[in-house]
């Protein structure tokens, strides 16, 4: 296969300052879109544990986001050790160079943005809070913002087929003969 293109999450700093941006604006748009809920539906009552419950929801999603890519890794064939590392501010998992498909690599990579970001919605919609689920969605999607924007990079590139898991990202392959 050939290397179309590698994305160093975690040593490329222009990649990391788009990720920053991306997460604030995600981040912006939550607040917007809580202050907005909170305004149409007359305000949500909020007390020491509606806040703890916040902390608590937004803290405990960064592991448990981090096992669903370890079980999407597991469960879409990619093989193989799943491991799981810390660097800069980025918990991440890493499978020590597994290769998937293009689509089940992006799988992979929104899995958590989709079942963990739903999980607390649900969560907090069944608790009757829905401004606390918007900020538990939000929050957590304002930290799947690398996550979106290695499957974006996957996505807009025609000839990849393939994408292998690296140390610091991932690589764009291809097994198209004749393209560049």
């Amino acid at each position: 296969m050939r290397t179309i293109a590698d994305i160093d999450v975690l040593g490329d700093s222009e990649l990391q300052r788009g990720i920053a941006r991306l997460s604030l604006v995600i981040a912006g748009a939550t607040v917007l879109l809580a202050v907005l809920l909170w305004l149409v539906l007359g305000g949500e009552r909020s007390n020491v544990w509606w806040w703890v419950v916040l902390a608590a929801g937004s803290v405990v999603a960064l592991p448990v986001h981090e096992v669903v890519h370890a079980a999407a890794f597991k469960l879409l064939g990619a093989g193989g050790r799943v491991s799981f590392g810390f660097q800069d501010a980025f918990l991440y998992t890493k499978t020590d160079g597994a290769v998937l498909s293009r689509a089940r690599m992006v799988a992979v990579l929104l899995a958590p943005a989709v079942l963990v970001t739903a999980a607390l919605a649900s969560a907090a919609l069944a608790a009757g809070r829905p401004v606390l689920a918007a900020l538990l969605a939000g929050i957590h999607l304002s930290g799947c913002a690398g996550d979106m924007l290695m499957a974006a990079a996957c996505l807009q590139e025609p000839a990849c087929t393939h994408v292998r898991d690296t140390e610091t990202g991932i690589t764009l392959l291809s097994n198209r003969k004749g393209v560049e």
